[in-house]
């Protein structure tokens, strides 16, 4: 089309990309290979596991797949290489069902048979993408790493992958590694689908035994391939079982095994692609992926000072050959002027020995010798002297590292004095913050938040509950009760805490049902309802509690002479109002009086028995 002879005339001059496959950009990077690729996966018999390539045969569109090696300028060819869908439909054209008969194709007739499957291909390709069957070739190498005689009298041997380089190689892409699957792209490792067989042994190759194997021998395949770990022998094995090749194959049966040997084989595994376009790009990408390893070319500027060092380098080696060819002309010429042979160097009939010449030689000998002894002593003195050097320096680094150590103990136990030293003024705080705390609790009285007196107008209270009753403000009797049951278990804890035992009455808290007990036992309920009935035995109760009262009263007096209280109680009254029921307003005034004697004796139980 009119687009892609554009894209084919601008690719040359990198003024765009082309498009490829289904009107996608193909930027440069991406591979396109020539019809010699179909050798590399198709060849059995005649396969070269790495062909010959040089820098015209790898190229991409607009700009060279090669940087100079010297330099790192891009490369360009004038070449025109092929597009890739030409490639594809080269290599869909190769029978891949045949792997293993496939006849070797030789470089002059590939482009011709390329052609003609390219063409084959075109008219073929209209019927839509041709299922393909592809064949894995893989190298498996063992090395021989013990021989010894069996009991029967036959050679024994034991073979491992342990002194060679790699132990398998890819036929297909020249992949190497200890594993298999360390040769197969990444793509198909973990895709059991595409696989149509296992792996099998190859035997159909030349020269192995039953088993598949073909042996080489270590001299053959180089010292090299075994013990040094290299890879060159395994290129040279990886050559087709009829090309020439360094490495001598040994027939089976021929001779017994050597000392160090080297045996390899071939395993075989298909797998089907779908004939897409995409299939075959990824099939050129495998398959290439070994050349861009390969070292790239020289630019022009770069190979022709290459040219000139080596033309440099030749006129000196032909300046130095010059001269010393000089040198042995003139040589011979004063040789044969004194008549000495100047091939031989004896004189007249070769008889002749010249004494001096084997004496002085002999002296030259024997200090040599003794030259040689001194110099030897000298070695071994350096060697003691090299050996103390060492034992000193490591002397010397061990006590650095003590001293290190000694430090890093010492900032250790200095952090430690820290860290006991914060500790102890902590310590030191927190004891004279408890110190004023336990003052400051022992000059605290409890009982003073447990039993709260205060007023409120006219009402005295006790833990915020009202004690009388008002026509003004009629209390509820539950709350009056409770007050009492206050009152009561007030002086009951004060009369424990000074151990006073009442004269005549005994206390019985029970909260709003409080009681008294009489010197002759009967019990007044201290609580009412406000009904007539118990209103007698509720008066009775009050002035026994009254009394009681004025005994802790008269005890605090007696232990405490200075002490005064404010009102006196005498006979159910106290400041001159009756305890009893009767008058709402004596009676309120009455009992604020008696919460305010309560109050002194709590003051003074707290200050004289802590």
């Amino acid at each position: 089309s009119r687009d892609e002879r554009r894209c084919n005339a601008g690719s040359s001059h990198g003024r765009r990309p082309r498009r490829g496959l289904r009107g996608r950009r193909r930027y440069p990077g991406r591979v396109t290979m020539l019809p010699q690729l179909q050798t590399t996966v198709v060849a059995a018999q005649g396969f070269q596991a790495r062909p010959t390539m040089t820098a015209a045969v790898m190229a991409i569109d607009g700009k060279s797949l090669f940087t100079c090696h010297q330099c790192g300028v891009l490369l360009k060819f004038k070449t025109s290489p092929p597009t890739i869908q030409e490639r594809i439909d080269q290599l869909r054209a190769a029978e891949f069902q045949e792997i293993a008969t496939a006849p070797a194709t030789t470089p002059s007739n590939t482009q011709s048979e390329a052609s003609e499957s390219a063409e084959a291909n075109t008219e073929t390709k209209k019927d839509g993408p041709q299922p393909a069957s592809i064949a894995e070739l893989v190298w498996e190498y063992q090395a021989q790493v013990a021989v010894a005689e069996a009991s029967d009298g036959h050679d024994g041997a034991a073979w491992s992958v342990d002194n060679l380089a790699f132990a398998f190689e890819s036929c297909n892409r020249s992949a190497r590694g200890f594993m298999i699957d360390d040769v197969l792209p990444p793509r198909l490792v973990n895709k059991p689908q595409v696989w149509t067989s296992e792996w099998e042994v190859d035997k159909a190759v030349r020269g192995c035994d039953e088993e598949g194997w073909i042996y080489v021998s270590a001299v053959d395949a180089g010292d090299h391939s075994v013990k040094k770990r290299a890879e060159s022998h395994c290129s040279s094995e990886t050559s087709a079982p009829g090309s020439t090749s360094p490495v001598a194959v040994r027939e089976v049966g021929s001779s017994p095994l050597p000392a160090l040997a080297v045996r390899r084989r071939r395993l075989i595994r298909r797998r089907q692609i779908d004939g897409s376009d995409l299939s075959w790009f990824q099939e050129l990408l495998d398959c290439s992926s070994y050349r861009l390893q390969k070292t790239t070319p020289s630019c022009h500027d770069c190979e022709l000072d290459i040219v000139r060092s080596l033309e440099q380098s030749f006129a000196n080696l032909k300046s130095e050959k010059d001269q010393y060819e000089a040198f042995a002309n003139e040589f011979e010429a004063l040789a044969r002027e004194q008549g000495i042979d100047p091939v031989i160097g004896d004189i007249g009939d070769h008889s002749v020995v010249d004494d001096d010449d084997e004496k002085e030689l002999k002296e030259l000998e024997e200090e040599e010798r003794k030259l040689m002894q001194q110099l030897e002593a000298l070695e071994q003195d350096a060697a003691q002297l090299a050996q103390a050097r060492r034992e000193v320096w490591a002397t010397g680094k061990d006590l650095e590292q003590l001293i290190h150590g000694t430090f890093a103990e010492g900032a250790f136990l200095q952090h430690l004095l820290g860290i006991s030293r914060d500790e102890r003024q902590s310590v030191g705080i927190f004891s004279v913050h408890a110190s004023d705390m336990l003052r400051r609790l022992l000059r605290y009285n409890v009982c003073n938040d447990v039993f709260h007196i205060w007023h409120d107008r006219e009402f005295g209270t006790i833990n915020g509950l009202r004690l009388g009753r008002l026509p003004s403000k009629p209390v509820e009797w539950v709350e009056i009760n409770a007050a009492l049951g206050q009152a009561v278990l007030l002086l009951a804890t004060i009369a424990e805490r000074a151990g006073l035992e009442f004269t005549r009455n005994k206390l019985i808290p029970r909260g709003s049902f409080s009681r008294v007990v009489n010197m002759y036992g009967k019990e007044y309920s201290l609580f009412s309802d406000g009904g007539m009935f118990r209103r007698r035995g509720f008066n009775q109760a009050m002035i026994l509690f009254l009394e009681c009262v004025d005994d802790a009263g008269r005890r605090a007096m007696k232990e405490e002479p200075s002490l005064k209280f404010p009102y006196k109680i005498q006979r159910g009254k106290i400041g001159d109002l009756p305890i009893s029921l009767g008058n709402d307003e004596q009676w309120t005034k009455a009992l604020k009086f008696m919460l305010t004697h309560l109050k002194w004796l709590l003051a003074w139980v707290a200050k004289r028995y802590q």
